[in-house]
Parts: C-alpha cells; sequence; structure tokens
C-alpha cells in the first residue's frame, strides 16, 4: 500500500508544483521590467521592429544636455508550463518604455534616430539570449529564484553593452561607430 502511495506522490509532486505557480498572476510567476507599464505605454520588438520619433512620449527634460533618452526593457512571457514537469516555456522580447523616452526636438536627425534604432535592437538581442538560455535549461516553474538569475544576468550583459556603445559612439555621435555595432549584432558578436 505504500508503495502506491509513493507512487502517487511522486506522479503529483509535479502536478503540485505547476499548479502552485499556475494560481499566481502571470507577471509574478516571472519577473519582468514592463510591469509597471499601462497598456500602450510599451512597445516591444515583437510588435514593432522600426522606432520613429513618435515612440518618444515624455517631453524633454528641461535643463538637460541629452539629445534623447530611451527607456529600454525586456518582456519576458510564459508560454506555456508543462502539466507534469512543471518546466516553463517563456518567450521574450526587447522593448521600449514609450511613456518614460524622449527626445529633445532640436535635435532629431536620422544618425540619432538610427544610435536609438541600434539600443533597442540591442536590448532585444539580449532577451532573446536569455530566452534561449532558460528554455535550454528546462527549468520548473516553481523555481522563479533561477530564472530571476537568469534575467537579471542578461539584464546585466544588455547595460554593460550599451555602456560600451555610449562610451565608443559618443552617445551616438559616430556614425561609423553605430554601423560597426550594427554588424556586430547581425553577426552576433556582442
Amino acid at each position: 500500500m505504500s508503495r502506491v502511495a509513493l507512487i502517487f506522490l511522486a506522479l503529483c509532486f509535479p502536478v503540485l508544483v505547476y499548479g502552485q505557480a499556475k494560481n499566481l498572476p502571470k507577471w509574478e510567476r516571472v519577473i519582468s521590467e514592463m510591469t509597471k507599464a499601462q497598456e500602450g505605454d510599451t512597445i516591444t520588438y515583437r510588435s514593432k521592429k522600426s522606432l520613429d520619433w513618435s515612440d518618444f512620449k515624455m517631453s524633454a527634460v528641461a535643463n538637460n544636455d541629452l539629445k534623447a533618452h530611451i527607456e529600454l526593457t525586456f518582456g519576458v512571457f510564459v508560454k506555456k508550463a508543462n502539466v507534469w514537469t512543471g518546466v516553463t516555456t517563456i518567450e521574450s522580447y526587447g522593448g521600449i518604455r514609450r511613456d518614460l523616452s524622449w527626445v529633445n526636438p532640436q535635435y532629431k536627425s536620422q544618425q540619432l534616430l538610427d544610435y536609438l534604432q541600434l539600443k533597442y535592437e540591442i536590448s532585444h538581442y539580449f532577451a532573446k539570449k536569455l530566452e534561449k538560455e532558460i528554455n535550454s535549461k528546462k527549468i520548473n516553474a516553481g523555481n522563479t529564484n533561477k530564472i530571476n538569475g537568469i534575467i537579471e544576468t542578461h539584464i546585466n550583459g544588455r547595460d554593460k553593452a550599451l555602456d560600451e556603445l555610449d562610451s565608443e559612439s559618443d552617445f551616438g555621435n559616430r556614425a561609423e561607430i553605430i554601423d560597426k555595432w550594427k554588424q556586430k549584432i547581425l553577426s552576433e558578436e556582442i
């Protein structure tokens, strides 16, 4: 009798773990930087590949020497979770917070838009890297610490790459560096 009960519990354990995670709202199961946004405040690479000036909704900050600010983010979504094992499959996209991104109108240029587009693409590149890593490791939905750690690692990697881009391109003032980074993204050398 105890052997039957043990087998039954062993088979039910993944369902119980998954069931606990499934009852939480989607955003609490896996962290996402987009959680604080209202509907329409964010754009993801999935919905819009190319940015334009209308995507920068916030008014330019007064007394600021910057030409523009783009608030980059990741969207991490649970695509499916295996009922028996609790293994989670996610989708992840780079995005921007439109409500927190702005451009100083006097500095609008194609080069500046290319620079901001490149930052958007770098964010998406790192979002896809984290998606690939999480999905390849077949992580249980209940192991949010492990998932959050991977997300944090890729956010830090993205931020480091963006700092390098800012430094090398003099915040978008050097077109040849922007072109070099576009090639790095295409060849996945970041």
